[in-house]
């Protein structure tokens, strides 16, 4: 007796953005492309949200400059520091830390999303240094 086993397969629609649509329809195998990309991002779980899908509105803490014994910043670094903040933000970085450079003017800094290192560097008014981590 011939015993066909069935590969089931539930249809699935959702919406994407017309560049990306037409990326997908110039792939020789649309299906394949779509759930290889499923299982693997179904496979890690998000750094931001921790695997739950939402993401709660995090403030990044920065280190107090007082406390830390900062130099005062001129404009130039005042600017770069208030950009590095908004990277933050964007990253949805938790902390900055931030510490006196040793033999120059300016600072270094860190920045960091949990226990995870995103970025480390300096900056020094009018010139600036990032360090991939």
């Amino acid at each position: 007796m011939y015993s066909k086993m069935l590969y089931m397969k539930t249809r699935v629609t959702f919406r994407v953005a017309k560049d990306l649509a037409r990326s997908l329809r110039d792939l020789p195998n649309q299906t394949a492309f779509v759930e290889g990309a499923l299982r693997s991002a179904l496979g890690k779980t998000c750094p931001t949200c921790d695997g739950s899908g939402r993401t709660q509105w995090m403030t990044v803490a920065v280190s107090d400059f007082k406390e830390a014994k900062l130099p005062r910043l001129d404009r130039d670094g005042a600017v770069q520091l208030k950009s590095l903040v908004r990277l933050a933000r964007e990253l949805a970085a938790s902390k900055l830390d931030l510490a006196a450079r040793r033999h120059s003017p300016g600072f270094e800094f860190s920045l960091h999303r949990g226990r995870e290192v995103l970025l480390r560097g300096s900056l020094a008014g009018n010139s600036t240094t990032f360090r991939p981590n």
